[in-house]
This record gives C-alpha cells, structure tokens and sequence, in this order.
C-alpha cells in the first residue's frame, strides 16, 4: 500500500474549527463523523459529567461548612463555659466576702465580667466566623454558578457541532476527497500520497500569467512514485460542467503546477529529474475518455486514476522518490 503523508486541506480546515470535545480535540475525519453521529449522546453526557462535577464541587463546600459550623459551635460552648465559669466564681467570691469594699470590688468586677461576656465569647472566633461567611458565600456562587458552568461545559459541543453544520458541503467535499484517499493509498509501496502541503517562497515568485508576485501557494493531494509527480485536483462536477467551467481551473492548475516546479527546480537540477508535472482532475460525478481541459490537464473518473498513474513509464528512482516526499511542507491538523 502506498503511504499516506499529512491530512487534506478541507479535512485540516473543518478540524481547526472545532472546539475540543470532552477535553480532546478531534483528529480525523473519523473523529467529526462519529461526533455528528453520536452529537445528542455526547451533549448528554457532557451535560450530565458537568452536573454530577458541579454537584460534588457543591456538596464538598457543604461538607467543610457542615464542619467548620461544628467547630464554631463548639468552640463557642467552650469559651462560654470558661466565660461564665469564672462569673460564677466572682459571685462565690461575692458571697463569701464580709468587707464592704471588698465586696464592692466584686460587684465592679462580676458587671464588668457580665458586660464584656458575648465579647470574650466571640472576639477569639473572629476568623473561625469569618472563614464560615467566605465558606457560606463560597456555596451561593457554586450554587448560582451550576447552571452557568453546565452550560460552559456543553458550549464547546455545540458550537463544534454548529460549525460543522454550516460547513456541511466542506464536509462532504471531505468525505468525498478521503475517499480519493484512500483509493490512492492502494497504490504500490513505492508511491507517496501527500496532503495539504503549503508553499512558502522567501522571494514571492512572479506569475507572469497575471503579471503578480506570489509568495504562498496551497496544494490539496500530490503524488510521487516511480511513474512521477502527479499534482491531482478533486472536483464534484460532471464533465459538463467541468468544460464550462475551465477558465477558473485551468488558471489555478497552472499556478500551482507552476509554483510547484519552483519549489521543486532545485532538486530537479541536482538529481538531473524530469521537471514534468502531470495535472490531473478527478471528476466526482464522472467524465469521458476524450475529456481534456487543455494538453497539459487530464481529467479522469476515481476508478481510472490508479492506473492513470501506475502505467506510465517509469521516471524517478528511490532516492528522488525519497528526496521529493521529505522536501514536501505538509501539515497535520493544529
């Protein structure tokens, strides 16, 4: 089977658009038709995680402020205890005294003790009390929040599943372009299938078709083997329409093809290869044999494109095959 370099254009598109999903970001073409498929189930379950957490977050608080209500409380039967404890004792003393004066003293001291009582109770739990308000605070928040942070929880979901319903015909030009895909990498082992490269020029090329400069250029799905260098474009028209349609194409084939060779020309030189590139399009919806956008751009149906490229003779050797697919700048998914 040949290899398979790199993820398509429109597939890497749709996969940077998506939010992560259960804390994991979609990787695959895969990966986006189960999560379509599977969208309810997965809005359920992330909607029920989010609960079942929110809740534990709230019961948790409820737990330490179930506690530290117990400590204050028996923090504070203690002081009051000890507070009232030595009242008692000055009103002892009061009883016992027999001296005027004295007993005076005493009676100063047991109204001074009764007046400072709830101060001496509670001024020493100040941070307990005020650690329970924060606590208590704390909840009403978490409480107020659920609903917020349910629906947090969900929006990466829905937004991921919103945007993919908006690209729903990017979708099924993926589906579509992955199905070429595949039926490419049944090629021998020698071929290369190589997705979603992006061009970088230092030195913006001239196009001297439209009389601009280019410095960038993408490409969706090349192929190198043994036979050669195939630049391959997926359309999803009928070869009608792709012969009405030629002007657009047959400029953007050409542009591609010719910043391809630009990239490519060195290695072209150093390895004395065959700087021919061969344009294809597969059209989706059929075409016919005779079918041509110009002498230099095939077009073809999926299930002559294996042997479109397969019985050619033979142009490029290991080491270019090798050389060509390492010098390519394709990308995965970001």
């Amino acid at each position: 089977m040949a290899k398979i370099h790199g993820i398509s254009g429109i597939t890497r598109h749709l996969l940077n658009g998506t939010r992560p999903v259960q804390g994991k970001r979609l990787a695959t073409l895969e990966d986006i038709i189960r999560f379509l498929d599977n969208y309810q189930e997965i809005l359920a379950e992330a909607e029920m995680v989010e609960t079942k957490r929110q809740d534990e977050i709230i019961q948790a608080i409820e737990k330490r402020e179930e506690a530290l209500d117990q400590q204050l409380k028996d923090n504070i039967n203690t002081r009051t205890r000890d507070v009232y404890t030595h009242i008692l004792a000055i009103s002892d003393r009061i009883d016992a005294s027999e001296s005027f004066f004295v007993i005076l003293w005493y009676l100063i001291t047991f109204w001074g003790a009764n007046l400072v009582s709830s101060l001496r109770i509670n001024l020493p739990l100040t941070g307990l009390n005020w650690s329970l308000w924060r606590l208590r605070k704390q909840k009403e928040r978490a409480v107020a929040d659920k609903i917020n942070g349910i629906r947090s929880a969900c929006k990466c979901i829905t937004e991921s599943e919103q945007f993919l319903t908006r690209n729903h015909s990017l979708l099924v030009d993926a589906l579509e372009e992955e199905q070429v895909i595949r039926d490419l990498s049944l090629l021998p082992d020698e071929y290369h299938i190589i997705n979603g490269i992006n061009l970088h020029f230092f030195d913006p090329i001239y196009w001297f078709k439209r009389k601009e400069q280019k410095g960038y250029c993408a490409i969706d799905l090349i192929v190198i083997g043994p036979t050669g260098l195939f630049l391959v474009g997926i359309k999803n028209w009928k070869g009608s329409d792709i012969e009405i349609k030629t002007g657009d194409l047959k400029r953007q084939v050409r542009f591609v093809n010719y910043a391809l060779w630009c990239y490519l020309k060195d290695e072209y030189k150093i390895y004395e290869m065959n700087p021919k590139i061969r344009c294809v399009i597969i059209s989706l919806e059929g075409s016919h044999p005779d079918l041509r956008i110009d002498k230099y751009i095939d077009v073809i149906n999926p299930d002559g494109l294996g042997k479109y490229i397969t019985e050619r003779e033979g142009k490029f050797t290991k080491f270019a095959i090798r050389t060509l697919t390492h010098r390519m700048p394709f990308k995965g998914a970001q």
